[in-house]
């Protein structure tokens, strides 16, 4: 799907410079597709990202970094075709397939609930930087909130 959003795009995006180019010239033409291209560039690299994610999740050697990698490259390839509207507008994705890869993502953030914070704390982001209640890195205590008012720098 995102092979085919990205020659979609590509497709779409040499008819629109064929259109406007006899009229506008080579570089007024290009600047009214700028759009166009910076979405293109963007798809491309969106497809570049699960390509490289999903290389590297199939050398990883323990199997349960393997599944959980597997699920961050499928939430991530399922937020790049809900969150574009080409699949929508070409009818490329009916509505009950929309619905299920909404089900699907909400499946695979279930599922990595149980790393989410081993994911976090690999980046070795401080707590006073996050500033969530969900990012503290004591958020098994009792009243979380309290935490972040105090992480947050509030007298509680």
């Amino acid at each position: 799907a995102l092979e085919h959003r990205t020659s979609r795009m590509l497709f779409t995006l040499s008819m629109r410079l064929r259109k406007h180019t006899p009229a506008l010239g080579g570089f007024h033409a290009w600047n009214k597709c700028l759009n166009h291209v910076l979405n293109l560039a963007n798809a491309y690299i969106e497809g570049v990202i699960f390509k490289v994610f999903t290389r590297a999740a199939e050398g990883c050697n323990d199997p349960d970094c393997r599944k959980s990698l597997h699920a961050m490259a499928d939430l991530f390839a399922l937020q790049c075709i809900e969150s574009d509207m080409l699949f929508r507008n070409e009818e490329y994705i009916a509505p009950a397939k929309a619905k299920a890869i909404q089900r699907l993502m909400v499946s695979l953030c279930s599922e990595l609930r149980g790393v989410a914070v081993p994911l976090v704390s690999t980046f070795g982001i401080p707590d006073h930087i996050l500033r969530a209640p969900i990012g503290l890195a004591n958020s098994g205590s009792a009243d979380v909130y309290k935490e972040y008012l105090l992480a947050a720098g509030f007298d509680v």
